[in-house]
């Protein structure tokens, strides 16, 4: 299958044309196929959600169970946090990445 047609299949799964155009940058970047790039962004969101729950939890522990120097200084961390799995994971492409890998 070439880029073209792995395109028309991504634009009719739901990516827009910004998106497409940021998955074929960074393909010819990295010189991965399409597939290999949407496998792997997939993994990416899996992997950050995961991280983000087990963060959550944690924090809801600590509103639970601790004083309000803990709340404040893990509140203030999960503020630096969520930024950093939003730069490192580009979520929504993510997150399309992985309801197109279900899909195939």
């Amino acid at each position: 299958m070439n880029t073209l047609e792995i395109e028309k299949k991504l634009a009719k799964s739901g990516f827009n044309a910004k998106d497409i155009a940021a998955l074929r940058m960074h393909a010819k970047k990295s010189g991965m196929s399409f597939p290999l790039l949407l496998k792997e962004l997939s993994v990416r969101f899996i992997a950050s959600l995961i991280l983000v729950i087990i963060l959550t939890i944690v924090w809801i522990y600590t509103l639970m169970y601790k004083d309000s120097l803990a709340i404040i200084s893990y509140s203030i961390t999960m503020l630096i946090t969520a930024p950093i799995f939003y730069i490192f994971t580009p979520i929504r492409l993510g997150y399309k990445s992985f309801l197109y890998t279900r899909k195939k």
